[in-house]
């Protein structure tokens, strides 16, 4: 392989070659940042309202989501939109819940298309790419930021954060945070 790339640039052909070796690598490099999914097994919020309005509208409208302990205990991926930060706490709309079982997609539809609250931990870390941010250089990077893939664990309904209306809201417990824009 290497000789017949020897002898392409010594042709005259390195033109060519370098096409090749960009469209090889072109892929891997424009995969982050991009619409690709923030995990497997997602649950968008298209599909979310598409279970909302399929619905019966009885009488648990209006109720707020009910989670299994299977689900609590899940490690899920959200690809969100962030509203800045408040301390510790960053504001999201939930675009995508990623990393989900086929047995718990009905749980991660009430998450999908939602608002939440993600708590910064002592642990969360920050990758913007393949470099991970610290201190300050790294809450500037989520403050400024307006799409993030977040690695979080839902928090137990009795600590959720309220909105500015006073409705609880669900909470995370962030472990990652990927800066996507």
């Amino acid at each position: 392989m290497a000789r017949r790339m020897r002898r392409c640039f010594s042709h005259g052909d390195g033109l060519l070659a370098a096409v090749v070796v960009l469209l090889v690598a072109a892929p891997a490099a424009l995969a982050y940042g991009t619409d690709a999914p923030a995990g497997k097994n997602c649950v968008a919020a298209e599909e979310a309202r598409v279970h909302a309005a399929g619905d019966s509208g009885g009488e648990d409208e209006g109720a707020p989501p009910k989670f299994s302990a299977a689900f609590y205990r899940r490690v899920l991926a959200l690809d969100a939109s962030l509203d800045g930060m408040d301390g510790r706490e960053l504001p999201i709309s939930i675009e995508e819940v990623c990393d989900v079982p086929k047995s718990l997609k009905k749980q991660a539809a009430q998450l999908a298309g939602a608002d939440g609250v993600a708590l910064m931990q002592s642990f969360t870390t920050v990758w913007d790419g393949k470099q991970q941010l610290l201190g300050q250089t790294a809450e500037q990077a989520v403050a400024g930021a307006d799409t993030a893939v977040l690695r979080v664990r839902l928090a137990r309904r009795r600590a959720w954060r309220e909105d500015e209306d006073g409705d609880k809201v669900a909470t995370f417990r962030i472990r990652r945070i990927e800066v996507t824009d």
